[in-house]
């Protein structure tokens, strides 16, 4: 159950399969599983039937929750049992109707401890490399928000004599108080400006601050690739965006809010005390009783649903903008009555969940109104008999309450900030979640929390498992001066990340200056897992391998990467252009952002290698939007064959000692392929390409085949072949139908 989670919690419980050549992918088992990705499910489109269902479901109408699926969240388990028995698997909206409400990242919704590891979340800010800094303006803040407090103390009194002038009916007396109240304006008008303006500052640094760290986590040893290779988590885009940010806003205002509230109480806790002690005890006792009801029946409940609204939220825009990334193939496929449906389906689903959050807000409501509402008349009561006997004057009344409320305020900070705590509790377990994944990635322990789910056990032990069987691919950098080759396999096994399965075993080679490998096998046998393991994105297997510095290597993928900017940008890509908009070469404390890599070329290095990998016109082409500068969305402007050829062009000014190209020409002709791959040959001391074109052999003089591997009808460890190009194609010509393809 715990893996099922970690592995299904991705995309909304989408089942996950294990692709050699592309990674873990959503596996469309049946039409449910097909809605599961963003599909529109069984029905064509989803009909407003469907969401009064979920509507029903929410209110108690319907009995759609069965005791092995109100356990889970985020996985398909339900669906399964269900299928396993012949019944038809329930709906995504049903599901998320069904979805347990007090449970989070596969964990059992605590709010206390959750609100108690916010504080240690926290804690790497205020005693991180930016402490000097972040304790001086926490310390500004705090002193303004004392400051305020008193102010506000003084105004009560003010407040007190106004009121009693009034009922008196002293005329000096009450213009010496309305003097007195406009002093306190010209006070407060700047005071509390400044206020608002450091506490806005202190949430700007603080988040500014995290998500830098979380960026750099996120980036730093293909963690970023990892994340979605294992698809343990959801959305982490919005994790590092708006999550950061709602954490620090709630965990500002919750800090300002608690400061404000101690300090008021504490400037009238005297105050009340002096009026009636009995009043004191009794605003302690109805605090307590509050507190303890909402906490208890409400706690867990509004946590879970809040991190269930943010998830299913990313989920809805996730798919939109998947949407607008593919547009194209949509457009094509005619798929955008299936496109519109499926984000119906998400919006339903978000429909549902918040539904049951409104549902919970107003059952909250209506326990805190009626809580809150009493308070103004329950001074009074305690207050009035005194009153009557002449005891206290009528200011003193007013007073009274005010002082009251402002205690039971401050003593009842859970009940009336209960919704911001519940958003800051799920914010905390999504971040936490998140540092924990990473730091783990990065090969050291999370600090930020010591608590280990049933979820992240299974996947703990999955991985001891896994690597007591594969191990770590050891990685070295070749020495080709010393004539150790340009690149070096030995007896290299590589296993899939997620499932662990071993794609081959024993693979040595070495590839000397002039050498050019081409890697063939059918569809899904490893080709491209092996150029992963040695990019170093794959580190899964055993034995060994010596491969080119960063700097002396590029791989080009079948999709090149165009990041936004000019055109000059995606030529120097992965380095920056210097006066790139947004660019930020260091971080904080100095370190390099960006790769050893040089980026400074100048215009003529930059038309030289547009010439020579056939773009030559290009800068011309957008000449109007400033050539080199011109600033396009350059993936939907440029073909897929333009986009490759980008891509060489960036090997060329590189000249890289070698290269690794995974049907990096699949969308070339052959006029094309071929000027490229001379134009490669002369630049590079060797070449090792993935391919399945027959063009590709007069370029290379290496070839290495993989074969899949078959035990008992099932897939099993593959075998691999390397042969010089003319044994290779002779074996072609000896093949039964005398066909390449049948090798290939």
């Amino acid at each position: 159950e715990g893996r099922e989670d970690a592995r299904a919690g991705a995309r909304g419980g989408a089942n996950i399969e294990e692709d050699p050549e592309r990674g873990p992918v959503a596996a469309p088992s049946t039409t449910e599983s097909l809605v599961e990705r963003g599909g529109a499910g069984r029905e064509p489109e989803t009909t407003g039937g469907q969401v009064l269902g979920a509507l029903k479901a929410v209110a108690g109408f319907n009995n759609l929750v069965a005791p092995n699926v109100a356990s889970k969240m985020g996985t398909d388990d339900g669906a399964k049992g269900n299928a396993a028995k012949g019944a038809k698997p329930p709906s995504r909206v049903k599901q998320a109707s069904m979805e347990n409400d007090e449970v989070v990242d596969g964990r059992q919704a605590e709010f206390w401890p959750t609100l108690l590891r916010a504080l240690k979340l926290a804690k790497i800010y205020y005693y991180g490399d930016q402490k000097v800094r972040a304790r001086v303006l926490l310390s500004v803040m705090l002193v303004l928000c004392a400051l305020t407090t008193g102010l506000m103390v003084v105004f009560s009194y003010v407040q007190r004599d106004m009121m009693t002038a009034l009922s008196e009916k002293n005329q000096p007396a009450f213009y010496d108080a309305i003097n007195r109240y406009i002093i306190i304006i010209v006070i407060a008008a700047p005071l509390f400006a400044l206020y608002n303006y450091v506490q806005n500052l202190v949430e700007l640094e603080w988040r500014l601050w995290l998500t830098r760290l979380l960026v750099k986590k996120y980036f730093s040893k293909h963690a970023y690739f990892a994340l979605k290779a294992e698809g343990t988590m959801d959305n982490p885009d919005q994790r590092i965006c708006e999550d950061a940010r709602n954490y620090v806003q709630s965990c500002n205002g919750l800090l300002l809010a608690v400061a404000q509230k101690l300090l008021s109480m504490g400037a009238f806790f005297g105050v009340l005390w002096s009026i009636s002690p009995t009043l004191l005890v009794f605003c302690f006792g109805y605090s307590l009783f509050g507190t303890i009801v909402t906490t208890r029946l409400f706690g867990s409940k509004l946590m879970g649903l809040h991190f269930q609204a943010l998830r299913r939220e990313a989920d809805l825009r996730f798919g939109l903008v998947r949407a607008r990334e593919h547009a194209e193939s949509i457009a094509l496929y005619g798929g955008a009555k299936r496109e519109a449906a499926a984000a119906r389906g998400f919006l339903a689903i978000v429909a549902a969940v918040l539904l049951r959050k409104i549902a919970w807000s107003r059952n909250l409501a209506l326990f805190t109104n009626a809580y809150e509402f009493a308070t103004f008349a329950l001074p009074s009561l305690i207050i009035a008999p005194r009153y009557f006997a002449g005891e206290v004057e009528f200011g003193v009344v007013t007073q009274a309450g005010m002082a009251f409320r402002t205690v039971q305020g401050a003593l009842n900070i859970i009940i009336g900030r209960f919704e911001q705590l519940s958003g800051l509790a799920a914010e905390t377990e999504r971040l936490e979640r998140l540092f924990e994944l990473l730091d783990g990635l990065d090969g050291t322990t999370s600090s930020t929390s010591k608590k280990m789910s049933k979820a992240d056990e299974v996947m703990r032990e999955m991985n001891e498992i896994r690597a007591g069987r594969a191990g770590t691919i050891a990685r070295s950098v070749v020495d080709a001066s010393g004539g150790g080759g340009e690149l070096a396999l030995e007896k290299l096994a590589v296993f899939t990340p997620l499932s662990g399965r071993e794609l081959w075993r024993d693979l040595s080679l070495t590839l000397s200056a002039g050498d050019a490998l081409l890697v063939v096998g059918p569809s899904g046998c490893g080709k491209s897992s092996l150029l992963r393991a040695v990019a170093g994105v794959w580190t899964t297997g055993s034995g060994a391998i010596a491969a080119p510095a960063a700097e002396d290597s590029v791989f080009l993928p079948q999709a090149p990467y165009m990041p936004l900017g000019t055109l000059r940008a995606q030529l120097v890509f992965p380095a920056s252009v210097s006066d790139e908009e947004g660019n930020f070469d260091e971080d904080d404390e100095g370190e390099t952002l960006l790769p050893r890599m040089r980026g400074d070329f100048d215009d003529a290095e930059l038309y030289g290698a547009l010439e020579a990998a056939g773009l030559g016109d290009l800068p011309e082409r957008f000449k109007a939007e400033g050539g080199l500068d011109a600033t396009m969305e350059w993936s939907d402007v440029l073909s897929a064959g333009e986009q490759q050829r980008i891509a060489f062009a960036r090997l060329f000014l590189r000249k890289p000692r070698c290269a690794f190209l995974d049907e990096a020409t699949s969308a070339l002709d052959e006029r094309n392929e071929a000027a490229m791959y001379e134009r490669i040959r002369g630049t590079c001391a060797a070449v090792v390409s993935v391919g399945h074109r027959s063009t590709l052999l007069k370029y290379h003089t290496l070839a290495l085949r993989f074969d899949p591997g078959v035990v008992n009808g099932t897939s099993g460890v593959g075998t691999w072949t390397l042969m010089r190009m003319e044994e290779y194609q002779k074996s072609l010509a000896r093949s039964p139908s005398g066909s390449m393809f049948n090798v290939f």
